[in-house]
């Protein structure tokens, strides 16, 4: 088989996001209100202090909050994180797609080069691409 039929494996499409991580949801927690980041540490068992997800009857005992108050800003909390979550997501779909393009374009100029040594009968790439930019440049050289 020659050099010009030798693929490139492509980015991983079906890759995990890293936004499940409990590393990304801490972090993201970070820039919450207070009330709304202790709730939601409590809720989903973030915190430092409480290792297990609470109930909203414990976290009104912990915080010293009505349940209404604490359901009120888990709510928004919650709303907040899957936007956070939703924003991230397709930022590294997008980051993605521009990956899997840009590999594609590497993948279509290396072929070339490989068809176009072989033509040229040339022992490397590196003496194509010579060639190629001394003729791109030659008025400028």
């Amino acid at each position: 088989m020659s050099n010009s039929k030798i693929k490139v494996v492509p980015i991983n499409k079906n890759k995990e996001p890293e936004i499940d991580s409990i590393e990304f949801m801490c972090k993201q927690l970070e820039s919450f209100p207070t009330l709304e980041r202790a709730i939601l540490e409590l809720t989903l068992g973030l915190g430092k202090k409480y290792k297990r997800p609470h109930s909203i009857d414990d976290i009104a005992e912990i915080l010293n909050e009505s349940k209404e108050v604490i359901e009120k800003n888990w709510e928004t909390g919650m709303k907040r994180m899957r936007d956070i979550c939703e924003k991230e997501r397709l930022r590294q779909e997008n980051e993605d797609a521009y990956n899997e393009v840009r590999l594609q374009m590497h993948n279509r100029v290396i072929k070339k080069l490989r068809l176009l040594k072989e033509e040229w009968k040339m022992e490397n790439i590196s003496q194509v691409t010579e060639r190629i930019m001394l003729a791109f440049f030659k008025n400028d050289i």
